[in-house]
């Protein structure tokens, strides 16, 4: 069967036009960027990118780039398409120095986010050692013996507040040893024994007495001198498990990545040849300024030979 004719009437051609008057695409800028990326809406390889588009997928702005050129335009002042082009260059060969800048930056700021993730990695390291202690282990050896962590620290912290709260208040009526026990095990530290000794002691005897009391600040002391070395061991394990000091930041800057080398000989490629591109396009300019001044001064002699001939 034959096909019926496909052309429109003109009623329909005025509700297309009508139609099409309702959609004018983006207005923005943002908008406009956006859409100049639909091409690559289904893979990056779909259409041609333009250097606008790859602009955008490296986080750039192409009309900072346009304003930058234009400036160099106008700046140089380029007065043939050579010329132009000469100055174009120089202005890409910029733009992808700045590039290179970034990518350096990159690095560097990537450096330090390894370097914090790692601190907090081995911090969850010794953490995951502490815990893996059963309570028999602890019961024999006691937390100041037990690998260092977080957790170890504050509970060591913890008891010795709970001694220091009873000395403070002269209560020598509780039974300490199962603190002491968790704190230094079944073999007290010397510190640990004279804890234990001097509560026991005023805990039988009270303080009554000079002595007793006297007895009383030694085991306050010694009390205070065990928690500043806890809290000193515990300052020394945070600066090495955790805290990312200011040195060991600035060590981080370092251009040790392997990477470094690349983007370093990258700069000197690109310097150079905004070095030449310079270079050649003065050289043109400045001949053709010498050109000028020669067809300029010709043309003076020719009028003075014509005036001399009148």
């Amino acid at each position: 069967m034959e096909k019926t004719g496909t052309k429109l009437t003109p009623r329909q051609l005025e509700s297309n036009r009508r139609n099409a008057q309702k959609s004018t695409g983006p207005r923005t800028d943002a908008g406009k960027r956006r859409a100049a990326l639909n091409g690559l809406k289904y893979g990056h390889y779909t259409v041609p990118r333009t250097m606008e588009q790859s602009m955008l997928l490296l986080g750039e702005d192409p009309l900072e780039f346009q304003a930058f050129r234009e400036s160099l335009l106008a700046s140089r002042q380029p007065a043939d398409a050579v010329e132009r082009m000469l100055v174009e260059d120089i202005a890409m060969l910029a733009w992808k120095k700045r590039r290179l800048n970034r990518a350096q930056e990159g690095l560097q700021l990537r450096s330090l986010e390894m370097l914090e993730l790692d601190r907090h990695r081995r911090a969850l390291e010794v953490g995951r050692e502490t815990a893996d202690i059963s309570q028999e282990e602890v019961l024999k050896s006691g937390l100041r013996r037990a690998p260092r962590s977080p957790g170890r620290f504050g509970e060591i912290l913890s008891q010795l507040e709970t001694l220091s709260a009873l000395v403070s208040r002269r209560d020598f009526s509780q039974d300490i040893d199962p603190v002491i026990t968790m704190l230094y095990g079944e073999t007290p530290s010397l510190r640990g024994a004279q804890i234990a000794n001097s509560y026991r002691q005023l805990r039988e005897r009270g303080v009554e007495t000079e002595e007793q009391q006297a007895l009383a600040t030694s085991l306050k002391i010694a009390i205070e001198e065990e928690t500043r070395d806890v809290m000193e061991e515990y300052a020394l394990f945070l600066q090495e498990h955790v805290h990312v000091s200011p040195a060991l930041r600035d060590s981080a800057l370092a251009p040790v990545h392997p990477q470094w080398i690349s983007v370093v000989r990258h700069e000197y490629t690109i310097d150079r040849l905004i070095e030449r591109k310079l270079k050649l396009l003065t050289e043109i300019q400045a001949n053709r300024k010498l050109e000028e001044l020669a067809a300029q001064a010709m043309e003076r002699d020719v009028r003075g030979t014509k005036k001399h001939d009148f």
